[in-house]
């Protein structure tokens, strides 16, 4: 039986990617407008990443597949792209420092970052380079971690997991006044409650969740939701509050009704481009703001402080068609890496591959 595809998710992690580089273009666009709960976009990444890796790799973790096989596909899937981002970034901070005299210890956090290590050195950002990395590293722990402990992870298990991370969520909350934190190395635990609530609650909710598309549900409900849920926030209702009810409640239940919906006619184009264009515009946006606030300032003689939010809408919507070129590009080389690799396996062991003769 083909495994089914979750394009209403597809188009949920689109707009998710979307918010969180509204949330950080005014820190090169001071004036850009900003959802206010940005942030929490990436709490329904982790969901959405626990309820489809359940869905793709379930059958195969059952059948017994192995760690190290499972973890090299997860890298082989996330790594190009996030190590595009981080090496624009890279790139950026080389021209500083030629050009500005900025301190080349800036520099020193590339080279472990290309493999996934943080930054252990002076400050507390796990990826000074591209902080929105953190997210990604968290990301293959807790993959790491399904895998490796599969066959233990009975709902019951699942439930013990979701409530204990549930416990370090309000604490966290209560104690940031908000649930935006992880990115520093003084916010592990915060960090954990946040990937262990949502991912282990995105498998719970695999395994419980409709089989039959909904006919009267339209996939545009659950999109609705949460563009409501990113942007909008009561005055009387403390932030903190405000996210970890939507973490607790709403987040499950756009996932839910993303996974019972499916886009139809125009809405499916668009739901798959959103989907395609969502993880490259995360990896690359960080470090393409700084590149065009630079632009701005150096090459335009333009204040960034002068870009409006329209402005940076229309910066949001040629960064949205940039991501998409690049998934297409990524689709094509890691296909590429995929067929070289499956050569190398099938090759004889102990026979070397033949010594072309130079001309």
């Amino acid at each position: 039986m083909p495994r089914r595809l979750f394009h209403t998710l597809d188009g949920l992690r689109g707009l998710a990617a979307a918010a969180v580089v509204l949330c950080h273009t005014p820190l090169i666009f001071a004036a850009s407008w900003s959802p206010v709960g940005g942030y929490l976009a990436v709490d329904l990444f982790f969901g959405l990443s626990g309820f489809v890796l359940a869905d793709a790799y379930s059958a195969r973790l059952d059948a017994g597949m192995a760690l190290s096989s499972f973890m090299w596909k997860r890298v082989l899937r996330l790594w190009p792209l996030y190590a595009l981002g981080l090496t624009i970034s890279a790139m950026a901070t080389a021209l500083a420092i030629a050009m500005y005299h900025t301190p080349a210890s800036k520099l020193a956090p590339f080279l472990p970052a290309l493999f996934y290590i943080p930054w252990f050195g002076s400050g507390q950002l796990l990826y000074p380079l591209n902080y929105p990395s953190w997210s990604l590293f968290y990301e293959l722990v807790v993959n790491l971690v399904m895998a490796a402990t599969w066959r233990k992870l009975s709902n019951r298990v699942l439930i013990g997991i979701v409530g204990l991370s549930a416990l370090g969520l309000i604490a966290t909350a209560y104690f940031y006044q908000s649930l935006n934190a992880g990115f520093f190395w003084s916010q592990i635990p915060g960090a954990l409650a946040r990937v262990g609530f949502s991912f282990f609650l995105g498998i719970l909710l695999w395994r419980v969740h409709p089989r039959t598309v909904s006919s009267r549900l339209s996939a545009w409900v659950p999109m609705v939701l949460l563009g409501i849920g990113l942007a909008l926030h009561p005055s009387f209702v403390p932030r903190g509050v405000q996210d970890v009810i939507e973490v607790f409640f709403l987040m499950p239940a756009i996932v839910w009704m993303g996974a019972a919906t499916q886009p139809t006619g125009k809405s499916l184009a668009i739901f798959k481009a959103l989907g395609a264009a969502s993880y490259p515009l995360y990896t690359v946006h960080v470090p393409m703001l700084a590149l065009l606030g630079a632009f701005a300032v150096h090459a335009l003689h333009i204040s960034t402080a002068s870009v409006t939010s329209l402005q940076c809408l229309l910066i949001l919507g040629g960064l949205m068609g940039f991501a998409w070129l690049l998934s297409e590009l990524d689709a094509a080389f890691r296909a590429q890496l995929d067929r070289a690799l499956a050569s190398l396996r099938q090759r004889p062991a102990g026979i070397a591959p033949p010594i072309e003769s130079t001309p």
